[in-house]
């Protein structure tokens, strides 16, 4: 990244000497300077070095499954001894060399911190209320300055357009400078589009904070006048005990976690699938409806009520009828209940432990949802009918776990009822050869004659074909379960080149027309593929549904405004 100092690429290489000098002694191989990358944020060594440290990589062959020996291409046998040997003297060699220049090292971590004249001065962003809020808890974590603006308008680059213009702000704008002790990190964090020296990158080269948090931002060359401040917090009084209803607004994780808990509660709620107009005010598509009359058998249905609106900082309206001004009455079939799903999610072999351990973090820590966990191992002989949802997370081998028996007894549970959530690599063992309706999409070009390629340029004509973590600004049909809350326009971060057609109807996220990333890297290739293709969907199939997630939305979970899609998938696609 353009914003490592000179002394922190300069210091690298004197601790890498250091190491080499003992491992020179020992005759023990080693490597530098070839496989990874210093770009994205989240690594052990990216984030201390965007706080002004001296971040590396260590890394000692053998993983998790060496055991106490493996033996390696080379026919020399590593072992568990070797390895403990080697991170051993990298460590110690490491305290070394950073004493032998404590005094410098020191002094250069203080002029790390000095104000930098970065480009963009500060970074404008509006938007959902909750999305904010998560936001600065997030800058709270990382001891980010921030404010809230104090002017009416504001210049600079729009992140929604990808050109310069201006935006209308007001003070629950949110404000954050690059002209604070964390200046650095706030660019690396916040910048529309992180300047990419090479494309042969180890990792994603996308995750501009505005478009995960999926918020209307701006990045101004000036300084955006702006006071401190904190988030408004809610307050609701106590809840009429002679109310028809409360309505609950759906657009963030928020309200997910509020729904999880009111169905783990045994309280029963609505969604309505039409947007409508009560006592002067419009609600949107997915707005909760929770009516006295569902819950008359629910003693303690207002007390439940009242405190997990506490909890959740949710603000909950009450009407004292169901007769609305504009769109359909809460007896309307278009006003539909919410069930309490059993949820069923595939683990182990071939699921990816990466694609899983997002889900399962998403449903335990995020969502707070219970689930089982299915060893693929044990699947075909699971009774389907006990679950509501099946998960199927990204991985590959599919094939030989989804055969024929198999997809037959899918198909079944879907047609009578089920809802099968398949993601990323696992769509691919449940195509149109399948019998389902998903089909990947071919590039239709005409292929040129065959071009000789430099043996050692083959790597980076590969790269033409590949996708490394680019962000892409796909169109939504609001109108569709699978997007209540979102607006029409969603970016999404995409991780690699598959691609499939639009669904013959269900297409709910997708992307049309320009296929050039707004940020990161796109193999020329790769981005002529991507013209028409499907993001999200759902295929109806007899009284179930499948659920495609092409993109990852629990990406690392830090692609904030992607959640809502699963929880919709859960809850709202039914």
């Amino acid at each position: 990244h353009e914003v490592i100092t000179d002394f922190q690429r300069e210091f690298q290489e004197t601790v890498g000497r250091n190491n080499a000098l003992y491992f020179d002694r020992e005759g023990w191989f080693y490597f530098t300077k070839e496989r990874f990358d210093l770009f994205y944020p989240s690594y052990g060594d990216t984030y201390p070095t965007y706080n002004g440290a001296i971040g590396m990589t260590y890394e000692q062959g053998g993983g998790g499954r060496a055991g106490l020996g493996v033996i390696t291409a080379n026919g020399d046998t590593l072992t568990l001894k070797d390895r403990i040997a080697h991170h051993r003297t990298t460590g110690l060699s490491t305290v070394e060399v950073a004493s032998q220049n404590a005094t410098r090292l020191n002094a250069e971590f203080q002029k790390f911190y000095r104000p930098k004249n970065y480009k963009y001065k500060s970074y404008v962003l509006k938007g959902n209320a909750d999305k904010i809020n998560a936001l600065t808890n997030l800058l709270d974590k990382h001891e980010v300055a921030y404010g809230f603006a104090t002017g009416a308008s504001a210049k600079g680059y729009r992140y929604s357009s990808s050109r310069n213009g201006s935006m209308a702000i007001d003070g629950k704008t949110l404000v954050v400078s690059t002209n604070q002790k964390k200046g650095t990190l706030v660019k690396v964090l916040f910048e529309p589009n992180a300047k990419l020296s090479d494309s042969l990158t180890y990792d994603i080269t996308a995750w501009s904070l505005p478009h995960a948090y999926g918020l209307e931002a701006l990045a101004s060359e000036g300084i955006v006048r702006a006071a401190s401040g904190t988030s408004a917090s809610v307050s609701n009084d106590p809840l009429d005990e002679n109310a028809y209803a409360f309505l609950a607004e759906w657009n963030s994780m928020k309200d997910a976690r509020f729904l999880a808990e009111l169905l783990k509660a045994g309280v029963k709620v609505r969604h309505a699938i039409k947007p409508f107009r009560l006592e002067g005010k419009k609600y949107e598509r997915g707005t909760l409806i929770i009516t006295r009359g569902d819950n008359t058998q629910k003693k303690d249905f207002l007390s439940i009520l009242q405190k997990q609106a506490e909890t959740h900082n949710k603000v909950l309206t009450g009407t004292q009828t169901g007769f609305v001004e504009n769109g359909k009455d809460f007896g309307s079939g278009y006003v539909r209940m919410i069930p309490k799903v059993k949820v069923g999610i595939v683990t182990g072999e071939p699921t990816s432990t990466l694609r899983y351990g997002e889900i399962w973090h998403f449903m335990e820590q995020q969502l707070g949802y219970p689930f089982a966990a299915l060893d693929a191992k044990y699947l075909k002989g699971v009774d389907l009918n006990k679950y509501d949802v099946l998960v199927m997370p990204g991985g590959y081998g599919y094939r030989d776990l989804v055969d024929k028996d198999f997809l037959e007894k899918l198909k079944s549970w879907v047609s009578s009822g089920g809802r099968l959530i398949a993601m990323g690599g696992a769509i691919r063992s449940i195509g149109v050869d399948e019998g389902f309706n998903i089909k990947t999409r071919k590039n239709e070009a005409e292929a040129s004659d065959t071009e000789v390629v430099p043996y050692e340029s083959t790597p980076r004509e590969r790269m033409k074909n590949q996708i490394t973590g680019a962000i892409f600004k796909a169109q939504v049909d609001p109108t569709h379960p699978l997007a209540f809350g979102y607006g029409d326009t969603y970016f999404t971060l995409k991780l690699g080149a598959d691609t499939y057609e639009y669904l013959n109807s269900g297409t709910a996220v997708y992307l049309d027309g320009d296929t050039k990333p707004v940020a990161g890297f796109a193999g020329s290739e790769a981005q002529k593929k991507l013209d028409k293709t499907l993001i999200f969907g759902v295929e109806n199939r007899g009284r179930g549904q499948v659920v495609y997630l092409v993109d990852n939305p629990l990406f690392r979970g830090f692609w904030e405004n992607g959640k809502l899609f699963f929880a919709n998938a859960l809850f709202m696609v039914n």
